[in-house]
């Protein structure tokens, strides 16, 4: 009697290891999918800002815009920015 005891507690541990494992993976594959998401809108949300940013800085929409903004605006529409200064 005490045998099957043992075997019954031995099986319910294992049940329990079993179940908390996959219980635990479900939980963490979706945190991955939530990560990713959030991800994606902190990325989709950069790239909103970085376009009206641009867009403010665009020379035909600011015909009096300082240098300094003119510069900003081409250093992020451009990948390389050749500026000379002379005397």
């Amino acid at each position: 009697m005490r045998k099957y005891g043992l075997i019954i507690i031995a099986g319910i541990c294992l049940a329990v290891l079993v179940f908390g494992h996959l219980h635990w993976k479900n939980i963490s594959q979706a945190a991955g999918v939530e990560a990713r998401e959030a991800a994606a809108k902190v990325k989709e949300k950069e790239k909103e800002e970085r376009e009206a940013l641009i867009e403010s800085l665009k020379p035909e929409n600011n015909k009096q815009q300082p240098l300094i903004d003119y510069l900003h605006y081409k250093s992020l529409t451009q990948e390389r920015v050749i500026v000379s200064l002379g005397k």
